[in-house]
């Protein structure tokens, strides 16, 4: 199968680097399934910045849509706070956020999976310490986690990768986890899969075929739990040629269908 590396959205990266693969996604039958969705670089495209990223104006009523004809079996599985899903989408939507850390059931029930890491506010001041030393670093602070934005920096990603390797094994209650351009200093546990399998349990979601598309590193093993549950686990660049669009067409196409 050919391959294309491809820069995203023409900004130089290090590791934001994405192959794409020549795979198509089987149609998507609403019937009998449930759909998980991340958000960045799957519904919508990756910006230079999160605050950057642009909402196609029917997304959130085809979310809404796409709900009701699944009877609430609907979920979004994103790094994003609860906040800023809201923001973007449907208020009230189904949803994992900040990568399955904090969750939002279908009657709007929320759920804390994780404690905040001990050492939060000391790598939050050393982040910002880089942030204001190397230009175009973005440090991101949400409920649970930090995050170091390099998209606009991508030259320091292997000094970065560094830091983020040293504080994270200065505690034992958290983890590294890499992303598209981007290290995120994270508790241990609240992880995509994990959300996918608590939401299968719930009444809406039980008994059906779980089917979620995901785009980068953070959403492989989510991809890997739909599959082991029966689903399908989908994935932008292999099943979509790269395209957020192709994928909003795609869930466009099934409630045509």
């Amino acid at each position: 199968m050919n391959s294309l590396l491809i820069k995203t959205r023409g900004i130089p990266v290090g590791s934001c680097e994405v192959t794409i693969t020549g795979g198509t996604a089987p149609p998507l039958r609403l019937p009998g399934h449930a759909l998980f969705l991340d958000i960045d670089g799957t519904l919508l495209d990756l910006a230079a910045t999160p605050d950057a990223v642009i909402v196609p104006p029917g997304l959130p009523g085809m979310l809404r849509q796409l709900e009701q004809r699944l009877d609430g079996a609907l979920a979004i599985l994103s790094g994003r706070r609860l906040t800023d899903i809201d923001a973007l989408l449907c208020p009230g939507l189904a949803c994992a956020a900040e990568h399955g850390m904090k969750l939002r059931g279908p009657a709007g029930e929320i759920t804390n999976r994780v404690a905040r890491p001990a050492l939060y506010t000391h790598w939050a001041k050393i982040f910002h310490r880089y942030a204001q030393a190397m230009p175009g670093l973005l440090v991101e602070e949400k409920e649970f986690s930090l995050v170091l934005h390099y998209r606009r920096a991508p030259e320091h990603e292997e000094e970065l990768r560094r830091l983020a390797q040293q504080l994270v094994s200065e505690a034992d209650d958290a983890e590294l986890l890499p992303a598209h351009c981007a290290f995120e200093l994270k508790p241990r546990g609240g992880t995509k899969a994990e959300a996918l399998t608590y939401f299968m349990a719930l009444p809406a979601f039980a008994g059906r075929k779980p089917v979620f598309v995901g785009d980068d590193v953070t959403d492989e093993p989510a991809i890997a739990k739909a599959n082991e549950l029966g689903g399908a686990g989908l994935h932008v660049s292999r099943d979509f040629g790269g395209s957020t669009k192709e994928v909003r067409d795609w869930l466009a196409a099934a409630l045509a269908g």
